[in-house]
């Protein structure tokens, strides 16, 4: 049995590892920039690959180094999408339910005792971690943590969670589409109603005092299209400059705004339900867009961020004026770019790379405003993203995840049987992780972390700098994943042993090391233990690391796997590979992104 890492308390391993969070914050408030080569390096692949994919891998590596950045981005926005989320997740409830009466005339609809979050989730990290448009992919990563639905903020997602699976293929389909329509796409859908719930919403009823829900009017301005307050292109506030104002930030909407914009929001209903609004799972369909009922919309003139939308259109042309007035406010740009910056780049992009970058969403070059896979391109070829030095931001744990697995080409657990009575085959089994971050499973609308969390901590105290992973990254998150670690490495040298577990496990998958077994016996291990651990340890961190080592840190692994735990020498083989692989993804440079 492998030792976790809290079975380690005083060692010096793991002081280095409850450092992390103060190591990553002070690399983070260093800025170096240095020249870009013309010929991708290694670690340069590596580094981009991080930011736009789930993970460096060598095909990928090597493909990229073949034709360069600009090309391979060329390859990616052409390469076509090969599997929806939605049909995975019912193939795997099926798969896991065979008996389960999973249709209606509405559609895909399982049993309220069904855990189709759980088809869902495994659904995601299958596509996820396997499919060739790994940029459409991390793209659509990115926009989930922008245009949040959650099914742990909201119960009735959970078993509705095939929802959720087409809500993230709406967004695979729109991440190199046009803004504009992605917002149409997200106001229309079903899971968003529900989350937000405009779903359902009715007209005010003076006689009874009731008004429309103003949940989604709100958070639709506030975090998805304009935030709160006027910008310059580069992302700075404007300031009111009267005499009588003291430079005060200025509102870009008002409370006027919310209450008529939900106004627009009113009569609009998941398909197939049996009475308007209603939440069960006995009708509606959540993989469709919403329909529109009259009866309950409200058809007055609405007035918005100073434009008046008329009287008397249908339900669809109101809401489609509403959101042709929020695109075309000039916040749209450089709050959208900010945040897509952060979540593929950096934590902290100056003023000119966002103004830049705000430039491309304003237009293409070919006059359209919003186009996604121009401001992707944008993003990722700017100067500033390709400096070879800086460190960006904190890496999610997430994406920290997605990048070991990939690297050590994750394949299903063994075969298994559900308690359900069904057949599993070629699953990417994934419940939770249980350290913290899960994919769709947010708190809150806001995210995990906010945009602007600015840690306490050295290098910090007198800068505007930010780092919002680090509002959920501390050391008690890194001995989560260590363990977890542990768990799937445990799995995958004993398989047969956890099968009769799969159903209640964090994962049920298959990591593949025993290539690195070979490599300690190709260098002479146990004869020559010292030299095996030390060209281990190289092998590994080329396969894992995007930063290579520093000399402490290889010096302080490779003793530490030189100690011999297990006399028989193949469980002291395995033990020797499944620490390295723990210890080096739990290196503190192995958090932060450059």
């Amino acid at each position: 049995m492998q030792r976790n890492l809290s079975a380690l308390p005083n060692s010096d391993l793991y002081l280095s590892l409850k450092r992390l969070v103060t190591t990553a914050l002070l690399l983070l408030s260093i800025v170096v920039t240095t020249a870009h080569a013309t010929a991708i390096t290694d670690t340069q692949a590596k580094r981009f690959l991080t930011r736009a994919t789930f993970g460096p891998v060598k095909t990928d590596i090597e493909q990229l180094q073949s034709v360069g950045y600009e090309q391979w981005i060329k390859q990616q926005l052409a390469t076509p999408r090969q599997q929806k989320l939605l049909n995975r997740t019912i193939e795997i409830a099926l798969m896991a339910e065979p008996n389960a009466d999973w249709f209606s005339a509405s559609g895909f609809l399982g049993e309220q005792s069904s855990p189709v979050w759980i088809y869902q989730n495994s659904a995601w990290w299958q596509v996820s971690l396997t499919a060739p448009d790994q940029l459409r992919q991390r793209v659509a990563f990115a926009l989930s943590e922008i245009l949040v639905v959650s099914t742990a903020a909201e119960p009735y997602l959970r078993n509705r969670a095939e929802g959720v699976a087409a809500y993230y293929d709406l967004l695979l389909d729109h991440a190199f589409g046009n803004y504009r329509d992605l917002l149409s796409a997200v106001t229309y859908s079903p899971v968003m109603g529900v989350f937000l719930s405009h779903h359902g919403n009715r007209k005010a009823n003076p006689k009874r005092g009731t008004a429309p829900d103003e949940n989604y009017a709100r958070e639709l301005m506030q975090l998805f299209s304009i935030g709160l307050y006027q910008l310059n292109p580069d992302g700075s506030p404007k300031l009111d400059t009267r005499l009588d104002a003291n430079e005060e930030l200025i509102p870009v909407y008002t409370q006027q705004d919310v209450m008529e914009l939900a106004r627009v929001f009113t009569g609009w209903d998941m398909v197939g339900n049996k009475r308007y609004g209603q939440r069960n799972n006995e009708g509606g369909n959540l993989t469709v867009p919403m329909e529109f009922n009259e009866q309950f919309h409200d058809f007055g003139s609405k007035t918005l961020l100073g434009k008046t939308i008329p009287a008397d259109l249908s339900g669809k042309d109101d809401v489609e004026a509403a959101l042709d007035i929020i695109f075309a406010q000039p916040e749209v740009g450089p709050f959208v770019c900010q945040q897509l910056i952060q979540r593929l780049v950096s934590s902290n992009p100056s003023p000119e790379y966002l103004q830049r970058v705000t430039k491309v969403f304003n237009d293409n070059g070919e006059g359209v405003r919003g186009d996604l896979a121009a401001v992707t391109k944008a993003i990722l070829l700017d100067p500033e993203a390709l400096s070879t030095e800086s460190v960006k931001k904190f890496k999610e744990p997430i994406l920290v995840t997605t990048a070991m697995l990939r690297a050590l080409y994750v394949k299903p657990g063994n075969d298994w049987q559900t308690p359900k009575g069904g057949d599993m085959h070629g699953v990417y089994w994934f419940r939770r992780l249980g350290f913290g971050q899960d994919p769709l499973m947010a708190p809150s609308v806001f995210n995990y972390y906010e945009p602007d969390f600015q840690p306490v901590g050295e290098g910090f105290e007198s800068t505007q700098n930010v780092a919002p992973e680090a509002q959920i990254i501390d050391s008690q998150l890194i001995i989560g994943f260590s363990n977890l670690v542990v768990d799937l490495l445990n799995r995958s040298a004993n398989p047969d042993r956890f099968v009769k577990k799969a159903w209640h496990s964090k994962a049920h998958i298959s990591l593949d090391t025993q290539a690195y077994i070979k490599w300690l016996h190709a260098n002479k291990w146990p004869a020559d233990k010292a030299n095996a651990v030390k060209a281990l340890v190289q092998l590994l961190e080329n396969d894992l690391l995007t930063e290579p080592l520093t000399s402490a840190e290889r010096e302080l692994l490779e003793a530490y796997l030189a100690k011999t735990i297990y006399k028989n020498e193949e469980k002291e083989a395995e033990r020797i590979v499944n620490d390295a692989i723990r210890l080096l993804v739990t290196m503190p440079s192995n958090w932060v992104q450059h």
